[in-house]
Formats: structure tokens, sequence, C-alpha cells
């Protein structure tokens, strides 16, 4: 949706970005300064009471204030706050990026040093937060954007608390995302910064294994488990054992603190095996006590899933958002590297189960089953898709992209080649064959073909950059009624240092059954 409507005489609606029970977040742009931005357009449900609708717009309103009074590279900056039609409208600093959400369920569990490098931005964020007063009170997946140069970004703080404001939610409401909610919240204990450090870890945790370690699939069978179970931590790598566990203690008194789960962030960045949170002792116990009331007792209001700009839905990642990560492993940001300064639920993930057929490699790549049974290496941090008989994955900043097409009719692997070499060109592209003949893929007799090209605007490669040079190889090979074609990309300047992550990827494919 597009709107060319302007605000305060001043803002440009460009685009809708997201859409949400409480308002649309818009892409725009600033008019007086020439620079993109973000507009949260504040929408009433109907049918509220006119107190109500008060009450609605005042927490907006702080929500505005909270945030502006927080100047730190991992939250969201909000410019500027103008009234329009008798509502308030917020303006914010545009982050095109996915969220933490996004990327664990396009692309699996983070690996272990960009999960600490994450936990160590956002547990920054929040320190600087917990200095001026103010909690979030909703930290999950769906609130991390992960931008393309290494910065995370905490967002919404929508439901914050800020020291010496009125409570603006009706009594006996708990906000927040019950998966994330730590236990005194719930118990309607008094919360502290503790509270937003337990939300840090239950996110962590989420961001190596897709949910949240007490998601059990509906409200009140989740607040249960998080009151009265323990995580289960077999599927987290040991590195992470310590920081988890003191984070996720049920007593905020006993809880890992800020400065210790830095160090042990620190630690792992350094490529140290952290030790000493988990000896920490076991809470005094009172939450099993209150536990049953207070699930009984309370309303959650569960938050939106899906990351944009304080809790939206946003638009499909191809049009909205700059994927996180490259090809090579998480670079550490400057910012996480000193352990002592200060540094900047998802759904079950759709990736199938990684097959153990695959070779082991230090590249940076996991495995990855199809459905219909193949495998693959695919490179880490590529952002994933599926068609109706293709499987790719492309580089966040569009430099690399490798798919598996199947087709389901026998036929000669020359010509499926020059179709596509023909297709290329179809579209504008610049095409040059730098090799082309026969190979063998587990045994299987097939062609390859290497050659470089420039993407042309509306070219078939609509991943690509227009304008850029890539260089590519596509190997061809049929397997009974099926012909596989394996397709690797990236751009010219990358192909020799690229080389033998493209052979992996290549050779390690492997058709199931």
């Amino acid at each position: 949706m597009v709107s060319e409507q302007l605000v305060a005489r001043r803002y440009r609606l460009l685009r809708e970005l997201g859409r949400g029970g409480m308002g649309v977040v818009w892409e725009g742009q600033d008019t007086l300064l020439n620079r993109p931005i973000a507009i949260k357009e504040v929408l009433l449900p109907p049918g509220v009471p006119k107190a109500d609708q008060e009450r609605l717009l005042l927490r907006t309103t702080r929500e505005a204030r909270t945030a502006a009074r927080l100047n730190h590279p991992g939250v969201v900056a909000v410019y500027d706050v103008v009234e329009e039609d008798g509502r308030p409208w917020i303006i914010m600093e545009l982050v095109r990026a996915p969220s933490l959400e996004d990327v664990v369920v396009t692309t699996g569990a983070l690996p272990v040093r960009q999960a600490a490098d994450v936990g160590r931005q956002v547990l920054s964020a929040l320190r600087a937060a917990h200095a001026e007063g103010i909690l979030h009170r909703d930290v999950k997946p769906a609130n991390i954007l992960l931008a393309d140069d290494g910065r995370v970004v905490l967002t919404d703080f929508g439901i914050a608390v800020a020291d010496g404001d009125p409570a603006l939610t009706a009594t006996g409401l708990v906000t927040g995302s019950p998966g994330f909610l730590a236990p005194e919240r719930v118990r309607a204990d008094e919360a502290g910064p503790a509270s937003d450090l337990w939300s840090l870890g239950a996110t962590l945790y989420a961001a190596m294994t897709g949910r949240s370690p007490f998601e059990r699939g509906e409200a009140m069978a989740t607040l249960t488990a998080l009151l009265n179970e323990e995580p289960d931590y077999r599927r987290i790598p040991p590195a992470l054992h310590p920081v988890l566990k003191g984070l996720l203690r049920k007593e905020p008194q006993d809880r890992l603190g800020a400065e210790e789960a830095d160090r042990l962030l620190g630690e792992i960045l350094a490529g140290k095996r952290p030790a000493g949170a988990e000896e920490r002792q076991e809470g005094r116990g009172g939450g099993r006590v209150k536990a049953i009331a207070a699930v009984a007792a309370f309303t959650v209001t569960l938050a939106g899933g899906v990351a944009a700009y304080m809790g939206l839905s946003s638009e499909p990642a191809r049009t909205t958002v700059a994927q996180r990560a490259a090809s090579s492993p998480l670079p550490v940001s400057a910012s996480a590297r000193p352990a002592g300064s200060p540094t900047p639920t998802a759904k079950a993930t759709a990736t199938p189960t990684p097959t153990s057929t695959l070779p082991r490699t230090s590249m940076p790549v996991r495995p990855w089953t199809s459905p219909d049974g193949w495998s693959i290496a695919r490179p880490m941090g590529w952002r994933g898709a599926r068609g109706a008989n293709s499987t790719e994955w492309t580089r966040p900043d569009r430099a690399g992209h490798l798919s598996v097409e199947e087709r389901y009719a026998t036929g000669d692997p020359r010509q499926t080649l020059r179709d596509f070499e023909e297709l290329l060109k179809e579209g504008g592209q610049e095409v040059a064959t730098v090799r082309r003949g026969a190979v063998s893929h587990r045994g299987q007799r097939g062609v390859e073909w290497e050659f470089t090209w420039t993407a042309a605007d509306g070219g078939p490669a609509r991943w690509a950059r227009a304008g850029q040079t890539y260089r590519g190889v596509k190997r061809a090979f049929a397997v009974g009624e099926t012909t596989y074609v394996l397709s690797w990309t990236v751009s010219e300047s990358q192909w020799q240092r690229h080389r033998q992550l493209m052979r992996t990827v290549i050779g390690s494919f492997t058709v199931g059954g």
C-alpha cells in the first residue's frame, strides 16, 4: 500500500511496512532533513470507550517519551512525536533489518558466537535503559532486529515502565509475551531489571531452538510451565549453559546480574568455555506456592510475533528488510569485544532436521534436509525460501545465491543448462561462458557450466542486484525421473575467495531415498 500523505507538513508517508491492533508503521521521508524514517500511525480499535481511548493515546505518547530518553546504538531512535487528526504520530529511525525471530525461522539456530554477540548487544541496550530507570518488559526474538552491519537493535518500548510514570495498564493485566515473561511478573511480584534479564535468557534459548523454553502452545499451559518447570538444555550448546542457567533462575535475587552475564558472553566471543554460573545457589522458594494462583489470576496480552516497529506485523522480508549475516561467521562488532565496556516466538522453525550423512567441514555451513529427501550443506546466515520445485538461499547483501531445482521429467542435462543460458540472455543479461563439460556427481553423470553474467533490471534472477557482475556454476544431472540442477553464484570479485566453499556446498548434495 502506497501513500503520499504529509504528516505535520513535514513527514511524508511512502509505503506501509506493518500493521497491528494499535496502528500502522510506515516507511517515510523527512522532507526537511531529507532522510528516511519510520512513522508509527496510532489507530484505535473500533468501539473503544472514550476513557480507554485517552488511556491508549497517553500510553503511546509515553512510549515515545520513554524511548526518546535513550541514546544508544542498540535502541531504535525516536526523533519526534507530532499530533495529526487528534492522534499522536511517532517519528522513528528506519532500521532495515529482519528480526531475530525471522532469522531463526528461515535459517535455523544461530551459531554460538553469533548468539553471544546478539545477547551482549541486547544486554548493552538493556543496561542503558535500566540506568535511566526504564524497564523494557517485552524482550523477545520478535523485538530484536539484526542489521547487516552487525548492529543489533532492541525495538518496541511500547509497554516499558519508567520511574515516576503512572501505570497505564488495567489492574490485573500482565502485558508481554507468555513464553518470555519473568516469573515474578506473572506472580504480580515487583519487577525490576532482573525481569528483563530473564526475558533475555529465554530469548537466547529461542535463538538456539526456535522457541521459548516454556512454550507449550497455549498461554495458560505456557505460564504453568514457566512457573513450575525447568528448561531442557539438551539442545543447547554447552558453551551457553552457564549464562542461560544463570539468567533463567526463577527468583530474581538468584539470577545472573548484567555484569556477570556480559562477562560470560564475552568469554564465548573470545572462544573460551565460560563456567561457574550454574553453580549459583537455587532460589529459596516461594514461587511454586504462588504459581497456580498466579496463572489463574492474570490475563496475558499476547504481543504480536512478527517484528517490525513497536510489535507490528511486517511485509515479506524481500521488500522490507535487509537480512542478517553473511557467508562467513559473524564478525564480532567493535562494541562487543571488550568484556568490560558498554556494548551496543518464533514458531517452531520450518527447517527440516539436519542429516548426519553430510561431510564434516570447518566452512560456515549447516546440513539441511529437504522434505523431498535430498540433503545439502547450505551456507549459514543465508536466507532460505522454498518454491513449488526449488529451494534457494540468498546472502543478505545479494552477493551470493544457492539453489536446488527439481525437474520431474527425464531430460538432457546439457539442454537444461542451455535453456537457462537462453533465459539469462533474453532477460538482458550479459553472459560469458568460462567452461562447460561433463561431470560426475556421486556416481551420476551430468554436466557443469561455469559462467559470468551482469544482472539487469527485470531479469530472471530476481534476487540479483542490477549492474552487479556475478560468476556462477550450474550442475545438472538426472536420477531416475528427476533432473536436479544445483546453482551456486557469488559476485565476481568474491569468486576466488569462496571457491572452496562452493566446492563444499555443491559436493555435499545427496539425493535421498
